[in-house]
């Protein structure tokens, strides 16, 4: 089954990369496809020239709990993180971020987990993490549970909007230090929001298997 899942989510990744680099060549449009559920993946518009990822970003640093203000065009806060406990922790964990972003300007912005987010663990950086179908569906598992209306990421953002989400990580079943990285004008500039993940303050929670 395990292996299975991780047929789907390469699938889903390459029709995304897929889809991201035909937009590099000069498409410049929003695309909208669907996941191994059936559910809409939206695809951030990309513009013709992208900035080389290689260009040296600005980083702004903070812990769980905190906001960080992106150079008056955002105000971002890492809320909380769950872990949900029911998973066999010795081969993989799941952690759900949920963070409120509000877009001060008057533009909308692109916000979505396949593109826009990645993590470092013990010092590597790890994209991988974020676009686990087996994380994706736990996490909807537990919200759909609770009764919750909260989504990951996958939409705009409007100009002076604020909305909350989250971002699905599979995890190994043990590390040092982790970052969740939020880089908030991919394809524009290479700028990037770092939250410390601490495991003393996760919260633990449990979704129905059933």
């Amino acid at each position: 089954m395990r292996n299975k899942l991780r047929s789907a989510a390469l699938i889903l990744l390459a029709a995304a990369l897929c889809s991201a680099s035909a937009l590099c060549t000069g498409c410049g449009s929003n695309t909208v496809s669907t996941d191994d559920e059936g559910e809409s993946v939206y695809m951030p518009e990309v513009p013709d020239s992208c900035v080389d990822e290689n260009t040296p970003g600005e980083e702004y640093k903070a812990a769980i709990g905190e906001t960080v203000n992106y150079n008056d065009k955002l105000d971002i806060t890492l809320n909380d993180v769950i872990e949900i406990d029911n998973v066999n922790k010795l081969e993989y964990r799941v952690l759900l971020a949920e963070m409120t972003i509000t877009n001060k300007t008057s533009e909308k912005i692109d916000c979505q987990t396949l593109t826009h987010f990645m993590t470092i663990i013990d010092g590597k950086e790890d994209a991988e993490s974020v676009r686990d179908v087996q994380a994706a569906v736990s996490g909807r598992k537990y919200y759909a549970g609770i009764n919750s209306t909260m989504q990951a990421f996958n939409q705009e953002i409007a100009g002076g909007a604020t909305l909350t989400g989250y971002v699905y990580i599979y995890a190994p079943s043990a590390w040092s230090e982790m970052q969740l990285v939020y880089t908030p004008y991919k394809y524009y500039n290479t700028d990037r929001v770092i939250f410390d993940l601490k495991e003393e303050q996760f919260l633990h929670k449990t979704y129905n298997s059933q």
